[in-house]
């Protein structure tokens, strides 16, 4: 075995980082409950411009912080200067700012409106937060993966802000509509990643026993692995058959049936690969909770998710005519985003868990040393 010095390992992210990345993860999800709130409501032109809003703040006052913040931060990643990275913040914070001081007349009083402009003011927030987070973990941590996948949530929230622009500028287009959505799911991902990855449970975690080969057996983080690529396609086909017109009345709805028929089939391969992911962990690993938690909990919400997406289709299918937003479709249309995208994030951790836990022999092989040298790069 080779005998690896404990200075080889990477340090533990300090715990600020992870807590940061905790609260921003939380905000994430508040972001999907309104982001599917505006669809319920059919919100998403209340607010006609963007990125204004009824044309405040100023488009000087904006685009004058807006460069001033690139230029500091830019300023900060050549220089290291610590000055430019605080200068960088409070500028970035004074645009935010003028997004919350200058909203538009009276925005909070009408609910479509108000659903729109708050979640604009969330988003911004949630992006700024983001580049925040980013530089703090390319400071602090020096694992490789992990940076990289800093800047990939980075990337995301930018495009994210991109494709709901575009949704606006051009009258909610479908297809950009639905690309909108899914990669608000994959953003929330990548930001409860980052805070699993970052949380001194990592670092701390022993491995298992190493579990006997056998023919024809996948390991568990592989099993873990395609239960999120299956959640993750679902959740696509999801938000195309939210953003497919249907109307009752008419004809011409065979678009909406054909996204649905994808979607009801997309469960069927979703169901296979939960149960059997949770079959295998309480199979091999029942009395490890640390396994079987995050198992149980997709399988859990995936009971719950099945639920509400029957009352989705209910409703639609009784509409008598166009089909028009309630308190109660609209609690039930946003829990089914809101919980689609808990069960992509339970199916990643369990991933992550297994992975760590239960790690290729590999790199068992080569991690004769503390674990914490065998830290995701």
């Amino acid at each position: 075995m080779m005998n690896v010095s404990a200075s080889s390992a990477p340090l533990p992210t300090p715990r600020w980082v992870h807590r940061f990345a905790c609260v921003l993860a939380g905000l994430t999800f508040v972001l999907i409950v309104f982001g599917g709130t505006v669809k319920s409501l059919e919100a998403g032109l209340s607010v006609p411009d963007w990125p204004l809003s009824y044309g405040q703040p100023g488009a000087a006052i904006a685009g004058g912080l807006l460069l001033a913040t690139l230029a500091l931060a830019l300023g900060w990643l050549f220089t290291k200067k610590k000055l430019f990275a605080i200068l960088a913040i409070l500028a970035g914070s004074a645009l935010a700012g003028t997004y919350y001081l200058f909203g538009p007349p009276g925005w909070y009083t009408i609910q479509s409106v108000r659903a729109e402009h708050s979640h604009r003011l969330l988003a911004g927030t949630v992006g700024f937060l983001t580049a925040i987070l980013a530089a703090c973990v390319w400071e602090t941590d020096r694992r490789r993966g992990v940076r990289r996948l800093a800047l990939a949530a980075l990337l995301a929230v930018i495009v994210q802000a991109v494709l709901g622009g575009l949704t606006v500028r051009y009258g909610l287009p479908p297809w950009v509509s639905a690309a909108h959505g899914a990669l608000a799911q994959a953003f929330f991902a990548m930001v409860c990643a980052l805070a699993a990855l970052s949380s001194p449970n990592w670092f701390g975690a022993e491995p298992l026993p190493q579990e006997p080969a056998q023919a024809g057996r996948k390991p568990l983080y592989k099993l873990g692995g395609w239960m999120v690529g299956a959640i993750y396609l679902q959740i696509m086909l999801g938000t195309a058959v939210r953003h497919s017109p249907y109307d009752p009345e008419a004809s011409g709805n065979a678009l909406f049936w054909w996204h649905f028929a994808a979607h009801a089939a997309g469960f069927l391969f979703v169901a296979h690969t939960v149960a059997k992911a949770v079959v295998q962990t309480l199979k091999r690993h029942g009395e490890r909770p640390r396994l079987t938690r995050p198992a149980l909990s997709v399988a859990g919400l995936l009971v719950v998710q099945v639920g509400l997406g029957v009352g989705i289709l209910v409703f639609r299918l009784l509409a008598p005519a166009h089909y028009e937003a309630n308190a109660p479709k609209e609690i039930v249309a946003t829990a089914h985003v809101a919980v689609g995208g808990l069960a992509l994030v339970g199916a990643l951790f369990f991933t992550l868990r297994a992975w760590r836990l239960l790690p290729p022999d590999a790199a068992r092989a080569g991690a004769a040393v503390p674990l914490a040298a065998r830290s995701a790069s």
